[in-house]
């Protein structure tokens, strides 16, 4: 009897916890939304998206040559080939242009519908998120 108790409290409490960090994750999701949604109508466009960018881009550029090296991206990291393709000129560096590169194909990853706004659900998705984290 203890034990079935124990296993139904066990239970309950892993439910509840569920719905505690899902709701919190969504919610800072939602306020990062509302934060770049620099029109109020509760979605991003790429321009909303792209001062959102500009402005971590120039948060990142530590050493003000005006690019952004891997050491500089830090949490920002994107993979190698990533990297490789928005640095066409091989210097192993990023300038902003380079990296709103990014930043657009990620955007339009996150816009499967195509209808040039992401809005809460988008963001959420796995290219959603992938895109925020160049934002953030």
């Amino acid at each position: 009897m203890n034990l079935r108790i124990f296993t139904t409290t066990l239970g309950a409490l892993a439910i509840s916890s569920a719905f505690v960090i899902g709701p919190s994750h969504a919610a800072g999701t939602a306020d990062k939304l509302k934060a770049w949604d620099l029109d109020k109508d509760g979605t991003i466009d790429l321009a909303e998206t792209g001062k959102a960018a500009e402005a971590r881009f120039d948060s990142l550029e530590g050493d003000n040559d005006g690019t952004l090296d891997a050491k500089e991206m830090g949490p920002t990291k994107v993979d190698k080939a990533t990297f490789a393709k928005a640095d066409p000129d091989n210097d192993g560096t990023l300038d902003k242009k380079e990296y709103l590169n990014i930043v657009e194909t990620r955007f339009r990853a996150a816009n499967p519908d195509n209808d040039g706004t992401i809005d809460l659900a988008e963001l959420n998705s796995k290219a959603g998120k992938e895109l925020m984290h160049l934002l953030k």
